[in-house]
């Protein structure tokens, strides 16, 4: 078995100027579910059978074949969900890294994107200057998905959305002491789809006393930044990446973060490390370091993402249950079949902020 871990960025259409005519790819799917998906695809004059496994964070598994490209036009033209997928994959390398860069065409005409493989998931390319957004976990952009929800349909720009149209997922999420049993008891009323439960990696949170809009923390070695950029009509919430950094942070990255939790420090050194970052926001009065670990269970209802978890702030153990989707109307649907909507909407933020009484 194979495992597939990459990262996909959208391309800047004014700073990348393409090379020769690449190659065409036309490709269906038998099965586009995002529990597994069976894709056939004829790459110029090759065609192949690749099988994938659900998405976690930018790794999956994947088992790819060989076949006939006789069989596969069969294949694709009888038997695959319609309409089928048409792009060029041109080919560029960068600082030693291999990048393919799909054009789309039909429905999805306007969408480039470009995607590289890694290493591990805490493997950070150097970007070429055409790499704009990193949009690895949206699934929006799954060429399965972009068979359900073609690029030209996606919503016009409004203020809470992103530059190129798209609109932007967003999250419901409850605390308490009494979550987990009344989401199992509910959950089943739906077309529930289990996934593997998870025990994430132990997390450090940067939490603000000036902001709750703000979600700073470390893992993995890296510092990662996510901003609020909106709420939607029902109050759900929506946060955007906004940077990861490798540590030693750089003295201007590390001004640039502490602004956005509306904090001042005295930075007098050039980098600082983790146990640096942390010890600065320990002795900080606005600033209080938490310890979040996460045991996680997801499951889909109707499309709609979820997951109920057992999560520790310093070591005290809070339920949650979390609802997130692109689709609102159908977060609607699935937070009152949950029956969560009697709850308060309270992100990891406030909850780490209440546990630790700041």
């Amino acid at each position: 078995m194979g495992r597939e871990i990459e990262r996909k960025y959208l391309v800047k259409r004014d700073a990348w100027h393409r090379q020769g005519d690449g190659v065409h790819f036309k490709q269906g799917y038998l099965n586009s579910q995002k529990e597994r998906v069976v894709r056939v695809r004829i790459e110029g004059t090759t065609a192949k059978l690749t099988i994938k496994g659900l998405t976690t964070g930018v790794t999956r598994s994947e088992f790819e074949y060989a076949i006939p490209v006789e069989d596969a036009s069969l294949l694709l033209d009888h038997l695959c969900e319609q309409p089928l997928i048409d792009k060029h994959r041109h080919v560029e390398r960068h600082l030693g890294r291999t990048w393919e860069i799909d054009v789309f065409h039909g429905d999805n005409d306007g969408l480039i994107v470009a995607e590289v493989e890694l290493a591990s998931e805490t493997d950070l390319p150097d970007l070429p200057a055409w790499a704009g957004d990193e949009v690895s976990s949206d699934p929006r952009y799954f060429n399965a998905n972009l068979l359900k929800n073609p690029y030209k349909n996606w919503a016009v720009p409004t203020p809470a959305e992103g530059a190129a149209g798209i609109v932007p997922r967003a999250e419901f999420r409850v605390f308490g002491q009494d979550v987990i049993d009344a989401v199992k008891v509910r959950m089943w009323n739906g077309k529930t789809v289990l996934q593997q439960a998870r025990k994430m990696p132990a997390e450090t949170y940067i939490v603000s006393r000036l902001t709750d809009e703000v979600n700073v923390k470390v893992r993995d070695g890296l510092l990662d930044i996510k901003i609020k950029t909106g709420e939607t009509p029902d109050g759900y919430e929506i946060f955007q990446p906004s940077g990861k950094f490798q540590f030693p942070v750089r003295r201007d990255e590390l001004a640039t973060i502490l602004s956005c939790l509306r904090v001042e420090l005295l930075l007098d050194r050039d980098t600082y490390t983790i146990d640096e970052l942390i010890d600065m926001a320990r002795r900080h009065p606005d600033l209080c370091p938490v310890t979040v670990e996460k045991m996680r269970y997801g499951f889909t209802i109707d499309g709609v993402t979820c997951e109920y978890a057992q999560v520790y702030f310093n070591g005290a153990l809070v339920e949650s249950a979390c609802v997130e989707s692109e689709d609102y109307e159908a977060m609607r649907r699935v937070v009152a079949g949950l029956g969560l909507d009697s709850r308060a909407n309270v992100n990891y933020l406030k909850a780490a902020k209440s546990v630790v009484g700041i």
